[in-house]
């Protein structure tokens, strides 16, 4: 992925690294009435209860980005969903928040801020994640003379 820079050059993003989840709304809301608030407390932070309103379209949509950023980081090992805190901004916008453990590994990965999108209809919560990670050189100079094939 490249970036353009102000000397017309551009500058490499790294390799982007997306996840994405789709989560069944029915079984959210089966979890939330079987298990009800250890199921709850287990999954969502006190943040994601309060702006989600409790209502199972919310949660299932911020349980599919719980996953989404699993896959972003390449593991679940050692962190909990409530590491992974799905918040809203005024405009309504969701963001991802990581505790210090989780961003411990996405640091260790060369990570970026992680972005994400949210979604829910006729039963099913949809959320993609992605970021970019810094394996590629930092100032990549394509400005180089090509050869006279354009390669």
């Amino acid at each position: 992925m490249l970036r353009n820079r102000a000397d017309g050059g551009t500058k490499s993003l790294g390799m982007a690294r997306i996840g994405c989840d789709l989560t069944d709304v029915d079984a959210v809301a089966e979890s939330i009435n079987f298990f009800g608030d250890r199921y709850l407390r287990r999954v969502y932070t006190d943040t994601e209860l309060t702006q989600s309103q409790r209502t199972p379209e919310r949660l299932a949509a911020r349980f599919a980005a719980k996953e989404a950023v699993y896959k972003v980081l390449r593991t679940t090992s050692g962190i909990g969903y409530t590491e992974i805190e799905v918040v809203t901004d005024r405009d309504g916008a969701p963001h991802v928040q990581l505790s210090p453990k989780a961003q411990r590994v996405a640091d260790q990965q060369r990570l970026g801020p992680i972005a994400i999108s949210l979604s829910h209809e006729r039963g099913l919560a949809l959320a993609t994640a992605i970021a970019f990670s810094d394996d590629a050189p930092a100032d990549e100079d394509t400005t180089q003379q090509r050869g006279s094939d354009g390669v």
